[in-house]
């Protein structure tokens, strides 16, 4: 019995490497999960809310002329609580877009996409100083582009989140822009666990996660990489993975990741 499930399951990934119909049917099925899940997270989401404008208001009464995440620097216990509440409205915006993806279209905006990204880079630049990784910031870009900024963000959020949270402490990742003549090129690099070539389209999938990142992060629920995917599809933003072979030297069972994102560019 456990044999025929076993051979049940590879059959299933199989066809997902070679039949992108049957990957769209399981991702719908999935994101119904996750309907079910958010109609149950709205008392959740008032009560983050809650706690949010609380520590802002700690942050106003010590450093009233700042913007709390200025303040929020300086205090490290009600800076915590800010972006603690900050990284889950962030987490919570990305479960929207696996239950309703068409949402993508409609509100785009033109911004300035270098420094709309910071505002995520600080977010999780406090949880990656807690393990001691840095992430640095290469690259120069002034281009605008015209998106629906909160899909955009849920990207950002998807690929940082994964960038952290699998990255070991006191080891070094990078966000690199390349900015090209009708495009923007984004790269997220860092040290993560090993995806096997069979999962390179699975991570991607909601509340899937590689064997490897299991044994590493025991906690996840699959959703930032799926929402990234779901969005750049809806959006032709082109997201890839791509791993090296060998293992990082200093870090054993940990290999130079890449992932990377394309953005069009404002005409």
């Amino acid at each position: 019995m456990v044999d025929d499930m076993e051979a049940a399951r590879q059959e299933a990934f199989a066809r997902l490497e070679t039949d992108p119909e049957f990957l769209r049917s399981l991702a719908e099925q999935l994101r119904q999960d996750f309907a079910d899940n958010l109609n149950q997270s709205h008392d959740f989401l008032q009560l983050v809310k809650l706690v949010r404008g609380h520590a802002e208001s700690l942050l106003h009464d010590r450093y009233p002329d700042l913007p709390p995440s200025e303040a929020a620097d300086k205090l490290p216990t009600e800076g915590a609580i800010y972006y603690s509440t900050e990284l889950m409205l962030l987490k919570m915006d990305s479960m929207v877009f696996l239950n309703e993806i068409n949402i993508v279209h409609g509100s785009e905006r033109r911004f300035k996409v270098h420094s709309f990204f910071l505002k995520y880079l600080r977010i999780y630049d406090w949880q990656a100083r807690e393990k001691d990784l840095r992430v640095r910031l290469e690259g120069t870009c002034h281009s605008s582009v015209f998106y629906n900024d909160k899909a955009i963000g849920a990207v950002f959020q998807g690929l940082l989140d994964n960038l952290v949270k699998y990255s070991p402490p006191s080891s070094s990742a990078a966000v690199t822009f390349n900015e090209l003549e009708d495009h923007i090129s984004i790269t997220f690099t860092s040290l993560g666990p090993r995806i096997e070539q069979h999962e390179r389209q699975q991570i991607f999938l909601p509340k899937y996660r590689a064997k490897a990142a299991r044994a590493i992060e025991m906690t996840g629920l699959g959703v930032g990489l799926a929402a990234a995917k779901q969005i750049s599809d809806a959006l032709d933003l082109e997201l890839q993975v791509e791993q090296d072979d060998t293992e990082d030297g200093r870090f054993p069972g940990r290999f130079r990741t890449t992932f990377n994102v394309r953005l069009q560019r404002a005409q």
